[in-house]
């Protein structure tokens, strides 16, 4: 156990700085010399010990220095975390002005997604991923349903932004106007608030048949009516700044190198990648590093990650890199980037 946690705090992010920097393992002398206050490369070795005992630092081989393990790195980025937005990295001017110029034009569409792209490639020095908005994330505000005839009913959902879909359903039973207005409000009540996604996932399970005429109604046309939330178009997906990546040493093994091609390959990974870690980070920035990936083909890479708003709807942006990817840039360069969509909403 290390007595002074503070001085080995300092001397880990040093090693990771360090190894960051160069891609290789990084030496107590190195350290030692790096280190803003003095302190003697013994004295630095004896702390570099202690932390790979803990697993925060491992020794390739005997004559090599040490590198970060990934719980090196968690406990670098969840430090820096710790203190953000205070700790962030200052875009230098001509990347601050690319990104208010990149946004001033707010292109719509895909035209603006690629526009993302691209400037979070080169701020960060990262694989960019982008999956924009996707009209699964619309808000349903409620169910109108109109009598069209005996046991013929049109269903109409209004969704946020004036958006509606429609369908006619069969209500099961001959149904008065009554019994309709109530079918109508239980309805409307469990789906007001929530998505296109969340609705057709799980909430209209919840809608079953009662007692009375209208929750049996409601629930039949709950099943009848999953045709309206089905066949919404899914965020676009773009990638910049593959080249940023290819030249890192981890690069050069080849199933590294293979392990990310497929991965970049298959549009599906990827949405589902980032689905799983928005929802760890409940929106919020995130990072995944090395091994804590449930992507078996990313266990050599690291993930960053946060939602932005177009559009009044939510798509995210990402940062992929290898395990040493300069963290504090990639979490500044989003954190631009999202400030700079705010800023020209």
């Amino acid at each position: 156990m290390v007595k002074n946690r503070e001085r080995a705090d300092e001397i880990l992010d040093a090693v990771v700085r360090l190894n960051i920097e160069t891609g290789r393992p990084v030496s107590s002398a190195l350290v030692a010399r790096s280190l803003d206050v003095g302190c003697s490369a013994a004295t630095v070795r004896n702390v570099m010990k202690v932390l790979e005992a803990e697993g925060y630092l491992e020794q390739p081989h005997t004559s090599a220095g040490r590198r970060p393990t990934d719980a090196g790195f968690r406990r670098h980025v969840d430090r820096m975390l710790s203190g953000w937005p205070l700790g962030r990295w200052e875009l230098p001017r001509s990347l601050a002005r690319e990104v208010e110029q990149g946004l001033t034009n707010r292109p719509s569409g895909h035209a603006m997604v690629k526009t993302l792209a691209g400037l979070l490639s080169r701020v960060t020095l990262g694989v960019s991923i982008i999956l924009g908005p996707s009209w699964q994330q619309v808000r349903c505000q409620r169910v109108e349903l109109y009598l069209q005839g005996e046991r013929r009913l049109l269903m109409v959902l209004v969704l946020e932004n004036a958006m509606v879909r429609t369908t006619v359903a069969d209500p099961g039973e001959d149904v008065a106007p009554q019994t309709v207005a109530e079918a109508s409000r239980i309805l409307s009540e469990r789906i007001a608030g929530r998505t296109v996604a969340e609705v057709r996932d799980a909430v209209l399970d919840t809608v079953r048949p009662g007692v009375t005429a209208a929750s049996r109604c409601a629930s039949q046309l709950a099943d009848q009516g999953r045709d309206l939330f089905m066949d919404f178009e899914l965020g676009e997906l773009e990638l910049e700044g593959v080249t940023n990546v290819l030249g890192e040493p981890e690069l050069a093994e080849p199933g590294t190198l293979r392990n990310l091609v497929r991965f970049l390959e298959s549009p599906r990974s990827i949405r589902e990648a980032l689905a799983t870690l928005d929802r760890q980070a409940d929106g919020g920035l995130n990072v995944w590093i090395g091994g804590e990936n449930p992507v078996s083909d990313l266990h050599e890479f690291a993930v960053v990650s946060r939602r932005f708003r177009l559009a009044e709807r939510e798509g995210i942006l990402a940062v992929l890199g290898p395990r040493r990817m300069p963290y504090r840039r990639a979490l500044s360069g989003i954190d631009a980037v999202c400030s700079g969509l705010t800023s020209f909403s």
